[in-house]
């Protein structure tokens, strides 16, 4: 008889080795086999009935031996002869789904079984493509209980959204964390709105503020929100609903009644004494859902979607510092998903796929802008752009998918503008690090305002545009957008010149830098106290930057004449600024900055600013620069990383600012250079740090 004849005649043991010593009935957390010389380790459910079937085993190490052979360099000698034993999955035991079952690949093109185990990591082996580079790493992953994702997107479940190796961690029983987690879902079904609300909360999100941030998908998050409104009866303890997903919910709520008008949630039924505890309640319920699905070492797109769309609310609720973590975290998240690494598709994929695909690249769009705007306050950022390859998202809408002009407004046009913004920061501090003296800082410094001037007038989306007329086919949003990033764009010209500014009070030297800020400072107050869209949005960047200018103009009028006429016009200001603070009941960050703000101003009435600089000297006392740095400084600095533009004069400079919705009286950012000696000495600017130390 043959081989196969001997291999049918035998009769497969299913029993583990040391069951089958003691000839007793197997110890789940004990129960171990030996097949070939390697050692499966069989993890079970609470139940303790085993999930592992020999199927697996065999894919497995088939799987193992080719990657080996692949590996050694003998990847067309490498087969192994085995045969299929079919094996029915208890009942605990998850299937995988069809469309993963088509295009697997058997690994002798045998017949795979109808119904096979689907554990995590026969998932995980199935992601990786025999000739894959990634092969030995994700091998090495799955005794860590990691997973590598090599195309994001591509099935319809990714590994990492399961735990490789559903170790007793979770399965066995655990009063403290079974009770948590009872207490946990109590807390949240007494938190949650009727099914009316939650529609007309996640309406709103998706129509007024989600062209913000882009944080998910509309799309395929109103499709998941039928499923647990009508399918799931709005039920947190549905055994099919994932809590992180919850959390990305909780976010979407928070995040639209913390930023609607007071009309607006009323006509929601939430009043005003009730709107800013529940917005504060909800957003620690995010929080609570996020540690409840073990976000932390169960990594999904969900949690990065649902802290990602905290953001628009964490400042407001005065919950910065927690989200600046929160934010690192989905950071790391998202790396072990691969969304830093979603570039164009190389394979047709579906329409579903696709629009998942686009929904990770625009929340992993969102984190680096976030991550990359608070570089000017932690001198770091832990996105770096050397190690990201995924493409900017479509100019679409997530209903059609179809790509759109640059020219056309779509849910992702303005935040793939702010991301071009925030781009500039980390490529600044990498120049600036480089750099030795504080002449040598200062000229990139000069370089990268021009390219944030170039930015503002190549660059920027017509429909941006703030003379151009409104289409009304256009979103609604499209006006609330214009003075967002007249006042984003304003704020970032002083983030560049941040590290100089304390010092251009003290010294004339800098004084480009001075007139620079203050104008930018007007341009953004200009905007922030010309309100009068009451169904718009309360973001919170028109607090928090109106604060920035408000101490930029207060440190300019500490450090000017007291006899100068405009100080007056100044001071006016100043008090419109604190009372249009003081009009957002519920934000912590307008009740901090309007305190600071009156204090300042009242430091400043009683000359506590006086004598600061250790040279105080007028603009007529530094007429003695060198010809030679003249020359040198006088030399228009191109962006070599692009194509060449035309030069930005004074009278362009103007019209960009004039665009932005700043007038040519009250503002003018000077885009000549600024002559200065190279023999500077300057004092440390640590009040001024002190004070623009906001999380922003």
């Amino acid at each position: 008889m043959g081989e196969s004849s001997k291999a049918r005649g035998q009769r497969l043991r299913l029993t583990c080795t040391e069951c089958y010593r003691r000839k007793i009935k197997g110890y789940a957390y004990l129960c171990t086999r030996e097949d070939d010389g390697l050692a499966i380790i069989v993890n079970t459910h609470a139940d303790g009935e085993s999930t592992a079937s020999h199927d697996l085993v065999r894919t497995l190490l088939d799987r193992v031996s080719q990657l080996e052979a692949q590996l050694s360099g003998h990847e067309k000698g490498a087969r192994i002869n085995s045969s299929a034993s079919p094996h029915q999955p208890s009942p605990h035991t998850l299937q995988i789904p069809d469309q993963l079952e088509q295009n697997s690949t058997p690994a002798h093109g045998r017949a795979r079984p109808q119904h096979v185990t689907n554990s995590p990591v026969h998932e995980a082996l199935g992601s990786v493509a025999p000739d894959n580079e990634h092969a030995a790493t994700v091998l090495e992953f799955l005794a860590w209980g990691r997973s590598k994702d090599v195309e994001y997107g591509t099935m319809p479940q990714q590994p990492s959204q399961l735990l490789l190796i559903q170790e007793n961690d979770y399965s066995v029983t655990n009063a403290i964390f079974e009770s948590s987690k009872h207490a946990a879902l109590d807390l949240l079904e007494t938190l949650l709105p009727d099914r009316t609300q939650i529609r007309q909360l996640v309406s709103y999100h998706d129509t007024y503020i989600l062209w913000y941030h882009g944080s998910y998908s509309s799309w395929i998050f109103n499709n998941d929100l039928n499923k647990f409104l009508d399918s799931y009866r709005r039920s947190v303890r549905h055994p099919d609903l994932d809590v992180q997903w919850l959390a990305l919910l909780f976010a979407i709520l928070t995040g639209s009644l913390a930023c609607a008008p007071p009309d607006i949630r009323r006509s929601w039924g939430f009043m005003d004494t009730e709107s800013s505890t529940l917005a504060l309640h909800w957003y620690e319920s995010s929080v609570l859902c996020l540690n409840t699905g073990h976000y932390i070492e169960r990594h999904t797109v969900h949690s990065v979607e649902a802290i990602a769309t905290l953001t628009i609310a964490a400042h407001i609720l005065g919950r910065s510092s927690s989200q600046s973590v929160l934010l690192s975290s989905a950071g790391r998240i998202a790396q072990s998903l691969g969304l830093h690494r979603l570039s164009t598709e190389t394979k047709p994929v579906s329409i579903e796929q696709l629009r998942q695909r686009e929904a990770g690249r625009r929340v992993f769009n969102q984190l680096c802008t976030q991550d990359w705007f608070q570089i000017p306050f932690s001198e770091s950022y832990s996105l770096n752009p050397c190690f990201i390859t995924t493409d900017k998202p479509m100019n679409c809408n997530d209903d059609d998918l179809e790509c759109q002009p640059h020219s056309v407004p779509t849910q992702s046009s303005y935040c793939n503008y702010r991301y071009e913004i925030a781009a500039l920061m980390p490529r600044l501090l990498d120049a600036t690090s480089g750099c030795n003296t504080l002449f040598t800082r200062y000229e990139q410094v000069l370089k990268y305002d021009e390219k944030m001037r170039k930015l503002a007038t190549a660059s920027m989306p017509t429909f941006l545009f703030t003379n151009a007329t409104i289409d009304a086919t256009w979103p609604v949003w499209v006006g609330w957008a214009r003075r967002s990033l007249a006042i984003c764009a304003a704020h970032k010209i002083i983030m560049i010149h941040r590290r100089f500014l304390g010092l251009s009070f003290t010294n004339t030297a800098f004084s480009f830098t001075r007139r620079t800020c203050v104008a930018a400072a007007n341009t953004i107050l200009k905007e922030a106290l010309s309100t009068n869209d009451q169904n718009g949005p309360v973001l919170w960047i028109e607090q928090a930057f109106s604060v920035a200018a408000g101490i930029v103009l207060s440190l300019d009028t500490a450090h000017r004449d007291p006899k100068e006429d405009d100080l007056e016009q100044y001071t006016a200001m100043m008090n419109n600024t604190i009372d249009y603070l003081k009009k957002f009941q519920g934000s912590k960050i307008a009740a901090r900055g309007a305190q600071l703000l009156a204090t300042l101003q009242k430091e400043v009435r009683q000359g506590s600013f006086r004598g600061l600089g250790k040279r105080h000297r007028d603009v007529g006392e530094t007429d003695y620069f060198r010809p030679a740095k003249i020359t040198r400084m006088s030399t228009q600095i191109h962006d070599t990383s692009r194509p060449a533009q035309p030069d930005l004069t004074v009278e362009s400079t103007v019209h960009t600012i004039t665009r932005l919705g700043a007038s040519p009286e009250d503002n003018r950012w000077d885009a000549s250079f600024h002559h200065f000696p190279v023999d500077v000495t300057l004092e440390p600017q640590e009040l001024f740090d002190d004070l623009l130390s906001f999380q922003f």
